[in-house]
């Protein structure tokens, strides 16, 4: 017997699924063309067989790589003439587009050590310094020296270029060449001129003070002299002065009306030796220099008139402060030659 036929389904077959846009095998190609990773994607993702897609890798990945590591096209020589001569004009011509070449270091001179050692080695290169002037001193502080001189220095084969800088003190002037000495100023004239008059030159040399002496040892110096006159200075005229802006001038002084005497430290009016009672401390010896014998201690009539010893005996007798004309008055009494004796 022969077994029964098979019974057919009433109902049709279920039909295939749509394939999706993106499997289909004319747009895996094309990208596999021409985007090589994701056209190997879509070819994995679709319905070739395993032997196609390793295929189709290979070969896309092989095409990606030519595409990435291959050098730009040759360059066209008769394109590349026309920027050439117009950067060989712009050159010729000074336009901005020509660019300069550089012709060294950066120059340092005028400032700081410091600052011009911090600045070369930020431009590629090594520095030593040296003293500039004939003195020959250490830089250990490089904030108080200040360059004066920038030379190429000898460096190790196969290094950085070094600067070699001459320096001096920062309050100090360049020397006129490299090794020479500080052209330091000298000490101008001053004798003659007015304590005011000197102040103002010896401020624009450079000096930190001038200070006010008397040029008499028995005169004292009024609160204001600056109308008085210059007998002697120090330091000397013409003299050099290292760091004047750390240095004071002292000038001997003497009223307008008096003058200078011929050496320092010399008294007005010499003491003669006439020295009488009523001498106080305040005053001092009593100085007579040309009164003859006869005076008396306190107000007598001594070489006939009024004759005061000393000032502490013209307060005694209530005469002071005594003007010149007046009974008792002499030049021995009038420290400051103003005119009015035992005024202070």
């Amino acid at each position: 017997m022969y077994p029964p036929p098979p019974q057919q389904s009433p109902y049709p077959p279920p039909a295939a699924p749509a394939r999706a846009w993106w499997r289909h095998p004319a747009l895996a190609v094309a990208t596999l063309v021409v985007l090589p990773p994701v056209g190997i994607a879509l070819t994995w993702l679709g319905r070739w067989s395993r032997n196609r897609k390793i295929v189709a890798t290979v070969l896309s990945g092989l095409w990606f790589l030519v595409l990435l590591f291959a050098g730009p096209p040759p360059a066209d020589p008769a394109a590349d003439a026309a920027p050439r001569a117009t950067a060989s004009a712009g050159a010729a011509t000074g336009s901005p587009t020509a660019r300069p070449t550089p012709t060294g270091p950066p120059t340092f001179v005028g400032r700081s050590l410091e600052e011009a050692k911090s600045g070369a080695q930020a431009a590629g290169y090594d520095s030593v310094s040296h003293d500039a002037s004939d003195q020959d001193a250490a830089q250990w502080d490089a904030d108080g020296w200040k360059v004066c001189f920038q030379t190429p220095a000898e460096g190790r084969p196969g290094g950085r270029p070094v600067l070699d800088f001459g320096v001096v003190r920062i309050d100090a002037l360049c020397p006129s060449k490299d090794g020479d000495k500080v052209p330091w100023p000298k000490m101008p004239t001053v004798t003659g001129m007015t304590f005011d008059a000197a102040s103002q030159v010896l401020a624009r040399t450079g000096f930190r003070a001038s200070e006010p002496r008397s040029a008499y040892t028995d005169v004292d110096l009024p609160e204001d002299a600056a109308a008085w006159k210059v007998c002697f200075q120090d330091p000397r005229p013409a003299e050099q002065v290292q760091t004047p802006q750390y240095q004071t001038a002292y000038l001997s002084l003497t009223a307008p009306a008096t003058a200078c005497p011929p050496n320092p430290n010399t008294a007005l009016r010499p003491d003669t030796g006439g020295t009488t009672a009523g001498n106080d401390e305040a005053d001092g010896p009593a100085r007579d220099a040309g009164t003859t014998g006869g005076g008396t201690t306190g107000g007598t009539t001594g070489g006939g008139g009024v004759y005061y010893a000393n000032c502490a005996a013209a307060r005694a007798a209530h005469a002071a402060p005594i003007r010149s004309g007046d009974p008792g008055y002499r030049a021995a009494l009038d420290r400051d030659g103003d005119g009015v004796a035992c005024d202070r």
